[in-house]
């Protein structure tokens, strides 16, 4: 008798082309091209589990997904033939059998996203699928002055999606940083787990802070009111980037 396994899989993929992670019946999605490419190499049919489920547009580097399997292929033969199969903007860095208890999203600690903002008068080249172009002026110390509030155990519910169907808005982060490298301005986020928009909404907050539209003043007040239409707007998809999830 086969014994079942759980291997562990590190993605990385660029959102450009795909309605985010979780299936759905019609729309291109991450989790329908994986599990299909697996049913195809362990000739069986395949659950893939994320630890995220990435907006339509959202780009990885660091993306976890798991899945059981009673075949016998080694790791290495399973990441090798993903990529093989896998169109170029997807990539599978590693492939691990861990123990059956191991789940992707439930086990996992802590998830890291990256926000990149080209802040130039010249729209970007290279870099213009993977940052949000804002020729503005922005003033960064403000967007820093404002972030600060954000961290620490709160409830969100400001700071979500109204579709969101999770009953709890309440989140720890433990981190938000902004820095910024000659046009490119950084805003890395630390969270134990994330409402759907929740960064690309606390971004689209900050840049109207950093454009002098919003005061830093009036965040912690914005926390409060739990009400989605006292925050900023939704941040565009593609600036988005999940680096890391923490285990």
């Amino acid at each position: 008798m086969l014994l079942w396994r759980t291997v562990k899989l590190l993605i990385g993929f660029e959102g450009t082309h795909y309605e985010g992670w979780q299936s759905q019946k019609k729309n291109k999605t991450l989790q329908e091209l994986i599990e299909k490419q697996l049913s195809r190499i362990l000739k069986e049919k395949t659950n893939v589990i994320s630890s995220s489920r990435t907006d339509s547009g959202v780009h990885a580097r660091g993306l976890v997904a798991h899945f059981r399997t009673q075949n016998t292929l080694q790791d290495k033969k399973i990441k090798d033939a993903l990529n093989f199969y896998l169109p170029k903007d997807v990539v599978v860095f590693s492939a691990k059998t861990v123990s059956n208890d191991f789940h992707a999203r439930y086990t996992a600690k802590s998830k890291v996203y990256v926000y990149e903002i080209w802040n130039a008068p010249t729209r970007p080249l290279f870099e213009a699928p993977f940052v949000l172009w804002l020729p503005h002026r922005i003033n960064l110390s403000r967007m820093k002055q404002a972030a600060k509030p954000f961290i620490g155990r709160h409830d969100f519910g400001a700071f979500r999606d109204k579709g969101e169907k999770e009953k709890s808005a309440v989140r720890e982060i433990k981190q938000l940083r902004i820095r910024k490298n000659k046009s490119m301005i950084r805003i890395k986020i630390e969270a134990s787990g994330f409402l759907r928009h929740m960064v690309r909404i606390i971004v689209g907050t900050l840049i109207e802070v950093g454009r002098n539209k919003i005061s830093p003043e009036a965040i912690p007040q914005m926390i409060r009111s739990k009400d989605r239409t006292q925050a900023g707007p939704t941040a565009k998809p593609h600036g988005l980037t999940l680096l890391k999830v923490k285990y």
